[in-house]
């Protein structure tokens, strides 16, 4: 277990020499992009070593492969040299090898799995579209939120509620879908950030229009407390997977992005509440959703229990008596289904 901290402890150093090293292999070809080119090196060095942490310590491979792919990606995207992440994989075989070799009976198997999937040509899975009946109005949009129609994006989801369509269907099918195409057109940088940030805010206030119909379904006399973990600002999922418990006759308690243990716990108690749901979208706060389940558990009653999901645990294979939770749920469905059935 120290071999593997190690990785964490050095990380920064390891990112500097990876660096440096990098940029003198080619330095024709990475000084153009001067000091802001060796800036987001750098913390990118520092994700890739993050990654290759989490991955360790779940004995997970399939998490640096998922990071090794998206990066790969993400590089195309933004037009930097050809294999620019297969040769980062390479360069940090060597670093290892000449300053940290303890390190490489560990490392080098998990480095090499992600070498093998980029010179594989692997994809990254990623949700398409449905096929549903609502198929043609989520494009519909899709293509609004990209061309900046707020009004319009706002006005199509009231036309459906008025319709009769249910607001889970909305969330499942319009919504769900739209988060996962604008997050792949930032990864192809078809789209700015901020223009991503645009497009959730939008959806954000769409869910709130939503909320007459929400509140309407009687109660259950359960109360549901939400939250993200860690530095996350990712909080989309969660807050929609709160309003499923809503919708189900929960009392929910959404604690939004970023939440720290010591309010989770405060909440969970005040609230009485009789489930926790934590969230991550990034695989590099595994270890941190552990973490913080291990604070918040003993000082928690024993009724209430903690459930667990998000992108980042659908991602690879899943422990949830690694992390010490009480259940696992890949969607907001699943998740009232698991609600209830310890409530029972």
């Amino acid at each position: 277990m120290e071999v593997i901290e190690s990785i964490k402890e050095k990380s920064e150093v390891i990112a500097i020499s990876l660096v440096t090293y990098q940029f003198q292999l080619r330095p024709d070809e990475w000084s153009r992009y001067g000091k802001k080119g060796i800036d987001a090196s750098l913390r990118d060095a520092r994700y890739l070593l993050d990654y290759l942490y989490e991955a360790v310590v779940a004995n997970e491979p399939q998490i640096l492969i998922s990071y090794a792919l998206w990066a790969d990606q993400l590089f195309k995207g933004l037009n930097l040299p050809e294999n620019t992440m297969l040769e980062t994989l390479e360069c940090l075989k060597v670093i290892i090898a000449k300053e940290y070799s303890y390190l490489q009976p560990i490392s080098n198997q998990y480095i090499d799995q992600a070498i093998d999937a980029l010179r594989q040509n692997q994809n990254l899975t990623q949700p398409e579209l449905s096929n549903s009946m609502l198929s043609m109005q989520a494009k519909a949009y899709i293509d609004m939120l990209l061309n900046g129609d707020r009004h319009e994006a706002l006005k199509l989801i009231e036309q459906l509620s008025n319709q009769g369509v249910s607001v889970k269907d909305i969330y499942l099918d319009i919504f769900q879908p739209a988060q996962y195409q604008i997050g792949q057109l930032w990864l192809k940088n078809e789209i700015s950030v901020a223009k991503e940030h645009y497009c959730t805010a939008v959806t954000q206030q769409a869910m709130s229009l939503l909320y007459p119909k929400i509140f309407t379904t009687e109660r259950k006399g359960l109360t549901f407390v939400a939250a993200c973990v860690g530095n996350e600002l990712h909080e989309i999922g969660v807050r929609m997977v709160a309003d499923f418990f809503e919708m189900d006759g929960w009392d929910t308690y959404y604690l939004g992005a970023n939440t720290p243990a010591d309010s989770i716990i405060k909440a969970a108690n005040e609230r009485h509440a009789d489930l926790v749901g934590l969230s991550i979208a990034l695989p590099i706060h595994r270890s941190l959703l552990r973490s913080v389940i291990e604070q918040i558990k003993p000082q928690l009653p024993p009724k209430t229990k903690i459930i667990i999901g998000g992108y980042a645990l659908n991602q690879s294979s899943l422990n949830v008596e690694w992390f010490g939770a009480d259940a696992y749920a890949p969607n907001a469905l699943k998740a009232v289904e698991v609600g209830n059935s310890f409530a029972a």
